[in-house]
């Protein structure tokens, strides 16, 4: 049997492998291989058809991705007709996705096109050729055939992967993880949650006893009836047994300022994310607002030079000619306003999330994704779980305990104390029996009682003031539910106003993009004026424009209604 080198096989391979991937792909004239359909999105679809249907968690799981990138994948996907969304009837919560009758179609029009490349490559082979083919194959791919079959299959989009991979991409759930861990103000209100818990130990080490240590060397002058000087060591112990409720008043304090700290620091996160979602939303529409731009001066630029070659084949007037041109250079400042706009808003969000690189891509673009929410279900949710809610809950608490404190300065305090001591000399050496000679120690005990029986009308005014302060908190309590209420309410209102601007926008953009065709194909039969064509133009960039505005206004609106119910931080932690 005739044998060759390693090196005359690899070059071979090297050549033929090539050479087989696109005559299989040749025959491929799917939504895939033309284009239409991305790589990420083709797994998405061949994993829900393949399961049946998955949750939204499960296929992020089965994709490596995150949750928010899935999400807005399967948005896209809907929007195309390929996928649907259904609830579960046991649990609203859950959301399953299946394929549509239009993407089960294009899966098995995938599959069908491979196949019959396959077939069409491999034709030349007879049936124990084929045998023979198949054992070397799976002698050289085994155990990883199904990773090898992936990679030569979809090896055209390894360059364009490659390509992106130059330049560093985040999603908003990276850019949300980056932001809170470098933020200073997150970082210091962990520092005050933790001081926090220091005054709960402090306030707790007034219900134990306490015992100090004494040690006294004191020196007198020749006069002094005692000896030249004096020592003293010994020890006291002191235990206040009542103090009127003012020791379990302030650790009751103390726990309810821990408590409130840590509400602080989940408000200040949960602003921090609401405040770089914003950020990035806006710099994907300043990115779609010079995105039309672009494609503006791009179809503007083409009209005015196809405008100039007929001009100088005489079958339009020199004034059609000019008015296509100052409308192309009319179109190229607001081209430069909006590529500033994108500058100032991409700074603004490195500023936020404290990202480093000059130059970075944002890959969750503007898209809508319905979140289904009763108004009611969120207000309620809202008035539970909003942190400046529990915050300020947590505030009326710490006036009822500073209450307390003023009121238990109306009962006396009652303290244990004992005391054991060694004297030299003994400061009781005049008491009969006893003596001057070395060390000598002594001991007491009792107990005693303060009572503040009158002040002036000190503690009257305080206590006063405390309970005035208390109405004031009580007051701005309810007064924030209530503009929570009309906080949660406004976002959800936004939002559906929104939705119903991106439903109408949806027509006006295709009609814009037909009434544009079809102006330019009567400018090019000679049946209209080029004002036609740039009024279509405008047109059409006013509709892309507003579609982008919209898709906007309602992701800053959900974002802000899962804000004002305190549940925005949930879903990135």
């Amino acid at each position: 049997m005739k044998t060759i080198s390693e090196n005359e096989f690899t070059a071979f391979m090297s050549d033929a492998l090539p050479e087989m991937i696109a005559a299989i792909l040749r025959e491929d004239d799917s939504a895939f291989s033309q284009g239409k359909l991305s790589v990420p999105q083709f797994w998405a679809l061949h994993y829900v058809n393949e399961a049946g249907q998955l949750t939204v968690n499960e296929l992020a799981t089965r994709l490596g991705r995150s949750k928010s990138t899935t999400s807005g994948l399967l948005s896209r996907l809907s929007h195309s007709g390929l996928v649907r969304r259904t609830r579960c009837r046991k649990d609203r919560r859950i959301v399953y996705i299946t394929l549509s009758a239009k993407g089960a179609k294009l899966i098995e029009e995938i599959i069908e096109n491979r196949k019959r490349g396959i077939r069409n490559t491999y034709t030349a082979l007879n049936g124990e050729e084929r045998a023979t083919y198949k054992t070397l194959m799976e002698k050289i791919l085994k155990p990883s055939l199904v990773i090898v079959v992936i990679l030569l299959a979809w090896s055209t989009a390894l360059p364009a992967a490659a390509t992106e991979q130059s330049v560093r991409t985040y999603t908003l759930e990276e850019s949300i993880r980056i932001g809170l861990k470098r933020s200073l103000a997150v970082a210091n209100a962990a520092r005050e949650r933790e001081i926090a818990m220091t005054t709960r130990q402090r306030a707790l080490s007034d219900a134990y006893p306490k015992l100090t240590g004494i040690a006294d060397y004191s020196l007198y002058d020749a006069d002094n009836i005692t000896d030249s000087g004096s020592r003293t060591l010994g020890a006291e112990a002191s235990w206040q047994v009542f103090s009127g409720g003012r020791t379990i008043s302030a650790i009751r304090a103390a726990s309810a300022y821990r408590q409130l700290t840590t509400y602080q620091e989940r408000r200040i996160r949960e602003t921090q994310v609401h405040d770089i979602a914003l950020a990035y939303y806006f710099v994907q529409l300043a990115k779609a607002q010079v995105d039309v731009r672009v494609q503006s001066v791009k179809q503007l630029a083409e009209f005015e030079a196809e405008a100039k070659k007929k001009y100088d084949a005489g079958t339009v007037s020199e004034f059609d000619w000019l008015s296509a041109k100052v409308a192309c250079a009319n179109e190229k400042p607001r081209l430069i306003a909006a590529e500033n706009s994108l500058t100032l808003a991409r700074e603004q969000f490195r500023n936020l999330t404290y990202i480093d690189d000059d130059v970075f891509e944002l890959s969750d673009p503007l898209v809508f994704n319905p979140v289904e929410i009763e108004l009611n279900e969120a207000i309620e949710t809202g008035l539970r779980k909003r942190p400046d809610l529990l915050e300020k809950a947590s505030a009326v608490e710490l006036r009822k305990e500073d209450v307390s404190q003023q009121v238990s300065d109306y009962y006396p305090r009652i303290n244990l104390f004992a005391n054991y001591n060694y004297y030299n000399p003994d400061p009781y050496s005049f008491l009969p029996g006893s003596t001057t000679d070395g060390w000598q120690d002594h001991w007491s005990a009792g107990v005693r009682a303060s009572w503040n029986l009158f002040d002036g009308g000190s503690r009257k005014a305080d206590l006063s003031e405390s309970k005035l302060n208390m109405a004031i908190e009580e007051d701005e309590y309810r007064d924030l539910r209530r503009s929570a209420s009309l906080d949660i309410r406004t976002q959800w209102l936004r939002a559906r106003d929104a939705t119903e601007v991106i439903n109408a926008t949806d027509t006006t953009v295709a009609l814009a993009e037909r009434a544009l065709a079809i102006a330019r194909t009567r400018f090019d039969a000679g049946l209209s004026t080029n004002l036609e064509v740039t009024q279509a133009n405008l047109e059409l960039n006013d509709a892309r424009l507003s579609r982008s505005q919209a898709l906007y206004e309602y992701m800053v609106a959900v974002t802000g209604m899962k804000y004002a119910s305190g549940m925005l931080l949930e879903e990135y932690e």
